[in-house]
């Protein structure tokens, strides 16, 4: 049992990210970081500063660049992450893990596959996230991969910008609209133009073909709105978790 759970000690949200962010300083940038070699170090250190978008400027410490905010910084550590030799990967990874398992409440966020995923149903997210991500791996699969993680991530940074979590409609919709055009191998047709024969090729009954048509016109009042001149409609993040997830069911029908 954790300190603050043994004397009774309310820990908010917004308190443990940061405590979350002062452990990630400590024990990633000033331990696990300046443990490495020094050309290793500025590889890593200018991957994280890309990541981020930034400018890097010689002489500058890599934590005071990253500062002390909370996604920065979940974006930093999944960067040094995958940039640092495969060798050291097992105890970048037990860093992280440990890093979340020492917050005093859940931060909403788990770590899987090098990458931090925001939580919601375990079984949900197991089976029509983190399942669909390593089927995605194969090579062939890359241009509906990138729209996907792509989603992911900006899912992962909607508690602090709302405003794009109709930008992961968007990106799922361009996920499953890639992938119906590698299955009905029509390159050139849209999702709408392939829905038919995508259930049909996936062996899916009638039934999804209407649940299919319902996804494509949702996701277009968000897709055309701003080329219509409308205002995109308001969201709330179960809502469009769960739309994540129904690009999940119509993926791992093809899996």
């Amino acid at each position: 049992m954790k300190f603050t759970e043994r004397f009774t000690i309310d820990v908010d949200l917004e308190e443990a990210r940061k405590r979350f962010v002062n452990r990630v300083y400590n024990r990633a940038y000033l331990s696990f970081f300046l443990d490495l070699g020094e050309n290793e170090r500025f590889r890593i250190h200018k991957e994280i500063i890309s990541a981020l978008g930034d400018k890097y400027q010689f002489g500058k410490n890599l934590s005071d660049e990253i500062g002390d905010d909370y996604h920065r910084n979940l974006q930093a550590l999944e960067v040094l992450y995958n940039s640092v030799n495969r060798r050291y990967h097992d105890k970048a990874n037990n860093l992280i893990i440990s890093l979340l398992e020492e917050s005093e409440v859940d931060l909403g966020v788990r770590w899987e596959n090098g990458r931090f995923i925001k939580s919601g149903a375990k079984i949900l997210d197991d089976k029509l996230v983190n399942d669909v991500l390593y089927w995605l791996r194969d090579n062939k699969y890359i241009s509906v991969m990138k729209p996907f993680e792509k989603g992911l991530e900006h899912f992962l940074h909607s508690d602090k910008r709302p405003e794009i979590l109709s930008d992961v409609i968007t990106d799922m919709y361009e996920a499953l609209e890639a992938l119906t055009k590698i299955v009905t191998k029509r390159p050139n047709k849209e999702l709408s133009a392939n829905r038919e024969l995508f259930v049909s090729k996936v062996k899916a009954s009638s039934a999804y073909k209407r649940i299919l048509d319902e996804y494509i016109t949702y996701a277009n009042e968000f897709r055309h709105a701003i080329e219509e001149g409308k205002t995109k409609p308001v969201l709330n993040s179960r809502e469009v978790e769960s739309f994540i997830y129904l690009t999940g069911v119509f993926i791992r029908l093809t899996m």
